[in-house]
């Protein structure tokens, strides 16, 4: 017995891959001791809402017999994966959240085709919210997702199944879409590294609610990995990033080296402070422990006292851009919905205003973007990375209330749920640039995962990764396994 079968939430891929290497395990092993933790404890966090266990195995035969016969293998070889439930993977059923419009897929989508290319082994799909709207993961036909932390609360979301899968150990990997937090707060509160990329180096054609075989990139999201290293976050983007559709016929995509080598004389700002992004003291403190841990470690960590957006000035401008984004996936019944909220106070109203905004206010808010893309450089000429919170607490006990009306408490505060789990990610991804993830370990108060971004230049990606792994290496941050799994 390796110590990869002892408790597989407990290894990352990396090392999955060195003991596939070794021969110490096989593709077929592995898979095999997936799928029977998928079907007995995990079958109890709701996580995984479809399985293609034939074609699994299928391609875990198709590994082991390449590398016996000593050809070639692919980067992720062997590794068993799962996939968000919005984007199409053949063979499997693709739902933003509900069966109404659910669809069988016949072909993959860029990001599922490089994965298996890659020679990944795609195991199944996990739960999302219906139309991807809510920081828990739960719907009508799927049911509730649990976090392995704490089955009474939220994995998060849009991507709480694909967090809760990889922090169990059902999956080494699983990728979020994320547009105001979607990868961000679930693999905060799942004690996940993740990272949300650059706008646009990742494909996200062949996901919901987008309409079906259509080639128009999103301008604001962003698609990545949620993985137990910095290693494997790291290792599934070079697999992902690149030209796709029409693009890929002449485009490629060479990310720049990372900036940073070693932690001493890494330059880190740490942003705490906007009027329109509450966090709770444990948070605060969480992070302030890691960055005095980086300084300990020689990082030069300095406050950031000129952040290029502030305040509601630009939540709104990235709710408006959010706008812009979704409404081209509503239907016509969520188009009427939104309408009869443009005189709603609050940012409920702000994104109906912004489903029905002229073609001239959008592009003044698409220049708006990139002015801010063009401050964001200008910071981060002078810091390798910011250091932020990536979700305002730890993960809250799941509610019965509608997103809409929920609220979350904060030091004994209550405020609108729906405007806080995602404040930080909203204006800390204005300008389009990277975000990593990183775990640091149970909050004081609450004992649960607390999670913090460390943002990069756009297009600096492997700056931000390279940091968490230097951290990790460091041993001031890791992933740590949650109890029982």
């Amino acid at each position: 017995m390796t110590a990869v079968a002892a408790s597989l939430a407990a290894a990352d891929g990396t090392r999955m891959l060195a003991e596939l290497a070794s021969g110490a395990l096989t593709a077929v092993e592995l898979l095999e001791r997936h799928l029977a933790l998928l079907d007995g404890p995990g079958a109890a966090l709701g996580a995984v809402v479809d399985t293609d266990r034939e074609g699994a195995r299928a391609a875990a035969v198709a590994v082991d017999a390449a590398r016996d016969a000593g050809r070639p293998l692919g980067p992720l070889a062997g590794l068993p994966v799962t996939i968000k439930d919005a984007f199409d993977a053949k063979g499997m059923r693709t739902s933003h959240g509900r069966l109404s419009d659910a669809h069988q897929a016949t072909e993959d989508a860029p990001l599922v085709r490089r994965l298996r290319e890659a020679g990944a082994i795609v195991v199944g799909k996990t739960n999302v919210p219906v139309y991807l709207a809510d920081h828990q993961s739960t719907n009508d036909d799927f049911g509730h997702t649990r976090n392995p932390f704490d089955p009474a609360r939220s994995p998060g979301g849009s991507s709480g199944g694909a967090a809760a899968a990889v922090a169990a150990g059902l999956a080494v990997g699983d990728f979020g879409s994320d547009l105001s937090g979607s990868l961000r707060v679930p693999a905060a509160w799942c004690g996940l590294f993740g990272h949300r990329p650059s706008n646009g180096i990742v494909s996200k054609l062949g996901h919901l609610p987008w309409p079906r075989g259509g080639l128009l990139e999103p301008r604001v999201s962003a698609v990545g990995p949620m993985t137990r290293s910095a290693a494997d976050s790291a290792r599934f983007l070079d697999v992902l990033a690149g030209a796709e559709g029409l693009d890929a016929y002449a485009w490629r995509l060479e990310l720049p080296p990372a900036r940073v080598d070693a932690l001493a004389g890494t330059r880190v700002a740490v942003w705490l402070d906007d009027a329109a992004c509450p966090v709770d003291k444990e948070t605060v403190a969480a992070i302030r422990a890691f960055a005095d841990a980086l300084a300990e470690a020689g990082a030069d960590v300095e406050e950031l006292t000129d952040p290029p957006v502030r305040g509601e000035e630009a939540i709104e401008l990235f709710i408006r851009l959010q706008a812009g984004e979704v409404v081209h996936g509503l239907d016509d019944e969520a188009c009427v919905r939104s309408a009869a909220l443009v005189d709603a106070p609050g940012r409920a109203g702000a994104m109906a205003r912004g489903h029905l905004q002229s073609l001239r206010a959008a592009l003044d808010d698409f220049e708006a973007q990139r002015q801010i893309a063009a401050r964001w450089a200008e910071v981060h000429e002078r810091y390798h990375v910011v250091l932020c919170p990536a979700a305002p607490c730890a993960a809250p006990p799941y509610s019965e209330v509608p997103a809409e009306s929920r609220l979350l408490t904060l030091d004994g505060v209550e405020v609108p749920a729906a405007d806080t789990v995602g404040a930080w990610s909203r204006i800390s991804s204005v300008g389009g640039g990277p975000a990593t993830v990183v775990p640091l370990g149970a909050g004081a108060t609450s004992g649960l995962p607390i999670g913090a971004q460390l943002l990069g230049r756009y297009l600096d990606d492997r700056t931000p990764l390279r940091v968490a792994a230097l951290a990790e290496e460091a041993g001031l941050i890791r992933f740590t396994a949650p109890k029982g799994w």
